[in-house]
């Protein structure tokens, strides 16, 4: 089945988890992604990366499927002619560098659109490439913190916590994909490249929300909330007999509602909880509305709570292991597990394509490449003779799948 982006070729410079996941969507939607990686240290650093065991790595398996890899030396001017060569066959280029790193070897936007106007260059960096921190590197922890995301995770009485997961670099990520569709659409239009500066801080500044514009009108600072929310009550996680359930109650109409789905039809007139702003603040404390919901919940199933609130479509969800969550009914019908023939791990699960068009195939393309297994093809694909290859593979300057580096 044909796919959204076939016939997109895309050079990626992007390591690690900054960006790969970006390029890691469009390879599934049928873009031909190029991994540019160094001989020299191993190819991409999620290479070595944990979880892995003595096959490969299956955080390298997940953020790469469907790509392949071409192993090049950009140090040397050898191996800058291949990757030029290779720019020139390309609709995209991507890359995670800070500022200045791709224009020491020529190989930047304004030196590659004098021979390919039409081409597309996309940066996703932690501060992006301009600003007085443009030749820092950055990180997914740094970008959460300089945004101000840290501060306002985590419990009242804790420290600032990062996210659980590497939640800047997947913003990111997709922010990253979405202007590369966004540019080819335009060039479609007008024939005309683009230049592309995606920062994971500024992508996570913009989802600050409440947080934002509280510090904008009233110039103080929020107050972390652990699983709560200062402008909506209830919404939080519950403690109940096999683990943990969340519920959100957003307006007073499902307050109603909730109220009357957990049999508490006592609390529904109360002045204290009539309105979010009152039950917001009259949310905790030894008499406040959060424990006697927690004392409602405490005795009770996950189960038996979603059977009383479903019905009433209040919006409630049980907390699951990331364990359990593969075995989620839910995420299973959205063909959100999938299983992946990998070259290096064999048969392994993963998550699958969360963004579902119809009439497009929501299956992942395929597996991550062995490093450097698509380098001799890609360089007779621009005419480099066995020859050539070879002694470039002696030099250093390539590897080749099953060559010693």
């Amino acid at each position: 089945m044909a796919k959204i982006l076939d016939g997109i070729r895309i050079i990626d410079f992007t390591e690690g988890h900054t960006g790969s996941y970006g390029t890691m969507l469009l390879s599934d939607f049928g873009a031909e992604v190029i991994k540019v990686e160094d001989p020299k240290h191993g190819g991409d650093v999620l290479r070595g990366a944990f979880p892995k065991n003595e096959a490969g790595s299956a955080y390298h398996a997940y953020m790469n499927r469907g790509k392949r890899s071409v192993c090049v030396d950009k140090s040397v001017e050898a191996g800058r002619d291949i990757i030029r060569e290779l720019i020139k066959t390309a609709d995209v280029v991507c890359d995670a560098f800070p500022a200045g790193e791709l224009e020491k070897y020529g190989l930047d936007y304004d030196s590659m659109k004098e021979v390919k106007p039409g081409i597309i260059y996309a940066s996703l960096t932690g501060y992006g490439k301009t600003g007085p921190l443009s030749n820092t590197a950055g990180s997914d922890l740094t970008s959460e913190a300089l945004c101000g995301l840290m501060e306002m995770t985590g419990f009242p009485d804790g420290k600032p916590t990062a996210h659980g997961s590497r939640i800047a670099d997947q913003f990111g990520g997709v922010f990253m994909a979405f202007s590369i569709v966004t540019a080819l659409m335009a060039r479609d239009e007008n024939g005309k490249g683009q230049k592309i500066d995606i920062s994971t801080a500024d992508c996570m500044f913009t989802a600050l929300e409440d947080w934002l514009m509280e510090a904008v009108m009233t110039g103080e600072e929020g107050e972390r909330e652990g699983n709560g929310s200062r402008a909506i009550a209830p919404y939080d996680t519950f403690e109940v007999r096999d683990g943990y359930i969340s519920t959100a109650v957003s307006t007073n109409r499902q307050w109603a509602k909730f109220c009357e789905a957990m049999r508490m039809e006592e609390l529904i007139d109360d002045p204290r909880y009539d309105t979010n702003e009152n039950r917001g603040e009259h949310y905790y404390g030894e008499d406040g509305l959060r424990k006697k919901i927690a004392d409602k919940f405490r005795d009770m199933s996950k189960w038996e709570v979603e059977e009383l609130l479903r019905p009433w479509n209040i919006p409630s969800g049980p907390g699951f292991t990331v364990k359990e969550a593969f075995e989620n009914e839910q995420l299973n019908s959205r063909n959100m597990v999938v299983e992946i023939e990998d070259k290096a791990l064999g048969r392994i699960k993963m998550p699958g394509i969360p963004i579902k068009i119809s009439g497009i195939d929501d299956k992942p393309t395929g597996s991550a490449p062995l490093l450097g297994e698509d380098t001799e093809p890609l360089l007779k694909e621009i005419c480099r003779s066995d020859e050539e290859i070879s002694r470039l593979a002696d030099e250093h300057v390539i590897l080749c799948e099953g060559r010693d580096a």
